[in-house]
């Protein structure tokens, strides 16, 4: 694996990114978190469009609930996929929302041209800022990010259960848990840490959205299922056919399945789309646009043995935006080599920037 290191040119300073300019395809990748901010692009389109387990899932749990109802399809994208679907089905009427001007607009051109256009009122901007009247029978949203929270899905289902969605509306997805385990990244990219090539576009567009560098959150494209020490914990066990409180705080107990190293945790998603879906959906262990995503908490990789335990309290904390979550980690672990404590704050927006060691060996200026 060949790295290399592009300078980005931004207008307070110059960064220094690692870039993998030879990926391999199949194997592990660093890329940005993407699904938390407007940078949605035909690319990433097409791998939403084109997840089969995720769409299977989300189709079998939406299209029964759709045939003489109202349905409410919250950030429908270019594709305005699931609001034709609906129609289709024989759901009575369809209100699609936008917030991405790009997306919109081809949006716009794709309704006007399909059968089913009389039936969907194409609306652009954010479910907070539309009022249903009458209100909603049925809800599609696909705000599930790589953390169960992180896209504003507890913000924007606690708005639509009060203004939008009638009392028992069917929600599409139902429930979604977000898992953690002990993980050591360097161990998963030993040639070093480097983002994917193909993620610099979206590495730049993340920074001029939050005005400059800053830790952003991390994924693992193609992890290994066997990398992670232990066995799930759930962090986040959110379901959506009421309102959620935004900020929570839970601790779990992970204890070490086999020796390793540990410099942090790779946390992951596990969805149930609803009635009529065969199975969850694991992002860890099913091939999926979903990708897990890493919290640091060592500078370096610790050696843990088998029954070593990693305790870990994960805050869930509403951004300044009040829709976005930030994180915050502590964790400690107890080995017999003695105790160690570590922490890290993920920030949906920020202005910190080598926080944390791998931070800095992904950005120098």
């Amino acid at each position: 694996m060949a790295l290399s290191r592009e300078t980005y040119n931004y207008r307070d300073g110059r960064v220094g990114i690692a870039i993998d300019s030879s990926p391999e395809y199949g194997s592990p990748a660093i890329w940005p978190s993407v699904g938390e901010y407007p940078i949605y692009d035909p690319y990433l389109y097409y791998a939403m469009s084109n997840d089969t387990v995720r769409n299977d899932a989300f189709r079998a749990a939406l299209l029964p609930a759709c045939p003489g109802r109202r349905v409410l399809d919250i950030g429908t994208g270019e594709n305005v996929h699931w609001a034709l679907e609906a129609a289709r089905q024989g759901a009575q009427s369809v209100v699609a929302l936008e917030a991405m001007p790009r997306s919109h607009a081809v949006a716009t051109k794709r309704l006007a041209q399909a059968p089913e256009r009389e039936k969907v009122d194409l609306r652009y901007g954010v479910s907070f800022d539309h009022d249903l009247d009458p209100r909603a029978d049925v809800c599609v949203a696909e705000l599930i990010g790589s953390f169960a929270s992180s896209e504003g899905m507890l913000a924007a289902m606690a708005d639509a259960h009060a203004r939008l969605l009638n009392p028992g509306a069917v929600v599409v997805p139902a429930a979604c848990d977000t898992l953690v385990a002990p993980v050591s990244l360097r161990d998963l990219f030993p040639a070093g840490l480097a983002f994917s090539s193909d993620a610099l576009p979206y590495l730049r567009q993340i920074f001029d959205f939050n005005g400059g560098p800053f830790d952003l959150r991390l994924t693992v494209v193609n992890p290994d299922p066997g990398c992670v020490l232990s066995s799930g914990g759930v962090v986040e066990q959110l379901r959506f056919d009421r309102a959620e409180p935004l900020d929570a705080t839970t601790e779990v107990e992970l204890r070490i399945e086999r020796a390793g190293r540990v410099d942090g945790l790779l946390c992951w998603i596990r969805l149930d789309a609803g009635p009529g879906a065969d199975t969850t959906i694991d992002s860890l262990l099913d091939k999926t646009n979903w990708t897990p995503a890493y919290l640091p908490l060592f500078d370096e990789s610790l050696d843990v043995c088998e029954g070593d335990v990693v305790t870990v309290s994960f805050e869930r904390r509403t951004s300044p935006d009040g829709v976005h979550p930030d994180y915050l980690v502590d964790a400690t672990l107890t080995r017999s080599l003695g105790v160690v404590s570590g922490s890290f704050v993920s920030c949906y927006r920020g202005r910190s920037s080598g926080t944390a060691a791998v931070y800095r060996e992904l950005f120098s200026s």
